[in-house]
């Protein structure tokens, strides 16, 4: 196997889509109105990475991409593999390829750089705790050999979407769920903290992948004022629906009113008005 982590060509590729990833999760973060679920925010988030790189491309700087991202596309085949492998059945979130024209090897030229996105904060249920969730089932893909995320390749990304939490809370449950699979620690970046993104880094010892070792870059996004704000208005309306009877009782004699009928203090003299209107005809009668 030929590394290739000493290629230009891979190094500014990667380079290239971190950048793009990271002014789209800026872009991200800036909309009014998010959803809540991984997939929805992926797809969110793919929207924004083709906007951004349709910009880069068009200012022709050379920080954007020919190459078509891909969202949800399953691995595709290894040279290695001489066989249809349980790798290719699964979907990594994003993958952007390119051609390497230099590479000495044709059936080696195509190579991706792979994305996994994941949610972090607060566990939604005792079962599915998000901390946990992006090492079991986010890191380790990129070390199963059943998944195969990054194989020959010498990098790939996590993105971690923040929903509630500190980050250096969040980062120390991330490791502590790291070190309970054998992984090594993620470390914030020397130049990794930005307003509202932070980037990490990770050196995982692939046994059964290569090339090891595989750098792992990590994208955080703190997203935390979309789902502040959604408690808040949530908290609004369960107030509001607290006072079911009271609102209906105003809204009845409302209507009443509107409708022309006469108001309750006259409606409680209806035996007198009638009285007096048989009387005026009795007089208009010439009776006593």
């Amino acid at each position: 196997m030929i590394r290739i982590q000493g290629n230009k060509i891979w190094a500014n590729h990667e380079k290239r889509v971190l950048n793009i990833f990271t002014l789209a999760l800026k872009m991200l973060s800036e909309k009014p109105t998010l959803p809540l679920e991984e997939n929805n925010l992926n797809r969110e988030l793919y929207l924004c990475a083709n906007r951004v790189n349709g910009m880069l491309l068009k200012e022709n700087r050379g920080q954007g991409i020919e190459s078509t991202l891909m969202y949800e596309s399953k691995n595709q085949p290894d040279p290695d593999d001489k066989t249809r492998t349980k790798r290719e059945d699964k979907i990594p979130d994003f993958q952007w390829g390119f051609c390497d024209c230099k590479e000495a090897d044709p059936d080696r030229m195509t190579k991706y750089f792979i994305i996994e996105s994941k949610r972090l904060g607060s566990p939604s249920s005792s079962t599915w705790i998000f901390n946990k969730n992006y090492v079991v089932n986010g890191i380790k893909r990129f070390v199963d050999p059943e998944w195969g995320y990054g194989k020959s390749s010498t990098s790939g990304a996590m993105i971690g979407y923040i929903q509630d939490m500190e980050l250096q809370t969040i980062l120390d449950e991330v490791n502590t769920n790291a070190a309970s699979e054998l992984l090594s620690n993620i470390t914030i970046s020397s130049d990794g903290e930005q307003p509202d993104i932070t980037r990490l880094d990770q050196i995982l010892e692939r046994e059964q992948i290569q090339p090891t070792p595989f750098d792992l870059r990590h994208l955080w996004v703190d997203l935390k004022h979309h789902y502040q704000d959604k408690d808040k208005t949530n908290q609004q309306i369960e107030e509001e629906v607290s006072k079911p009877k009271q609102t209906n009782k105003k809204s009845r004699t409302t209507n009443k009113s509107k409708g022309g009928e006469p108001p309750e203090e006259e409606v409680s003299k209806p035996k007198q008005t009638n009285k007096k209107s048989r009387n005026t005809k009795k007089s208009k009668a010439g009776e006593p």
